[in-house]
């Protein structure tokens, strides 16, 4: 109620609503908390993310994967392609040594099945972006029996190989070759197998994947600076007048007290209330002044890099050099009187 009230949310009309991200997020917030109250406790669970929206450091970590979420997803696209092709080289050629192990539930009625069999939701969820790519996932030495109870066949159809790729490839440091079998070094296809766990290794794991975490971690990186400024900017700048704290140096009013007595921010925003609740009609002459710059959303009102306690103190410096002057110009005016008298005896002497 008093985030719509604030922001006058119902008098900017529906489509101002509408494209208004912080009263969608409260209207969120409230249907999480009814979904809560009448449907499943499990509910009230989001609304502790309601943290890292009001947590700006939280929120920075957040917005170092959006910030630049165009790149990720195209890097992320690309890794995903190099899966693709490296789940179609594992399909034809080291269809044998993708052979996996197991844990099977007691019990399973899936056992002795075909490995595709009892992953049918981990298909379905698949199917769309294979069929995209106008691949065709049939098996070319028919449907194989597994190995034992807990060994089974991982890559009898493409569909296996992108799966078993891309599940065990991305999550193990090594790549797909830590859950291969362990070829002999007699083997017509041992050098191939080297070359394949290799290449994924190197380009997916090491190269394609640290892509993706260098842009976000730059990103962070970007926002913290950026937030350190603010930070800084606040501590060392008036927030009112904008004269940096280097300005108010040897000066009779510090800057402590420039931003605290003479600017204080707050000061404005009551004043700027004031002339909001007030009266039209009991307006003065600034009131009226501000009112209207207010309305025209006009700041120059605000004093721009200026400050009384300055303007006094450069004004009493002035009158200061003045006083200096004057006094040297009459000691300059006593001492040539002084040396005019001398003169004048010298020459009545001679």
């Amino acid at each position: 109620v008093s985030f719509v009230g604030n922001r006058g949310t119902f008098i900017r009309g529906y489509k101002a609503m509408i494209m208004d991200v912080e009263f969608l997020y409260h209207v969120g917030y409230i249907v999480t908390s009814v979904l809560g109250l009448f449907v499943h406790e499990l509910f009230y669970s989001i609304l502790l993310f309601d943290l890292i929206y009001r947590e700006e450091t939280l929120f920075n970590v957040i917005k170092s994967v959006t910030r630049n979420g165009r790149s990720i997803l195209l890097t992320a696209l690309l890794a995903l392609i190099l899966v693709y092709l490296f789940s179609i080289v594992g399909f034809l050629f080291l269809k044998d040594d993708f052979i996996l192990e197991v844990d099977r539930l007691p019990d399973s009625k899936a056992k002795g099945c075909h490995p595709c069999s009892s992953g049918f939701f981990v298909m379905v969820w698949y199917l769309s972006t294979v069929y995209a790519l106008g691949f065709c996932f049939v098996s070319l030495s028919g449907t194989p029996e597994p190995i034992t109870d807990q060994w089974e066949r991982a890559c009898d159809t493409l569909l296996m190989c992108i799966v078993t790729v891309l599940n065990h490839g991305l999550r193990n440091g090594g790549g797909v070759g830590d859950i291969l079998r362990k070829p002999s070094k007699d083997e017509s296809l041992f050098p191939a197998r080297v070359v394949y766990d290799l290449l994924f290794f190197f380009i997916v794991i090491i190269i394609v994947l640290n892509l993706i975490f260098g842009v976000i971690i730059d990103t962070f990186a970007d926002l913290r600076s950026e937030k350190q400024k603010k930070e800084e900017i606040l501590k060392t700048t008036c927030f009112i007048c904008g004269l940096e704290r280097d300005k108010f140096d040897n000066k009779t009013v510090s800057f402590e007290e420039h931003i605290k007595y003479e600017h204080n921010m707050w000061n404005y925003l009551y004043f700027i209330v004031l002339v909001r609740v007030k009266n039209k009609t009991d307006y003065t002459g600034p009131e009226s002044y501000v009112a209207q710059m207010i309305k025209n959303k006009n700041l120059d009102w605000f004093p721009r890099m200026r400050a009384m306690s300055l303007v006094s103190n450069e004004g009493e410096g002035e009158q200061n050099e003045i006083r200096n002057l004057q006094d040297k110009l009459n000691t300059t005016m006593k001492l040539v009187s002084h040396l005019t008298s001398q003169l004048n005896e010298l020459k009545e002497q001679v």
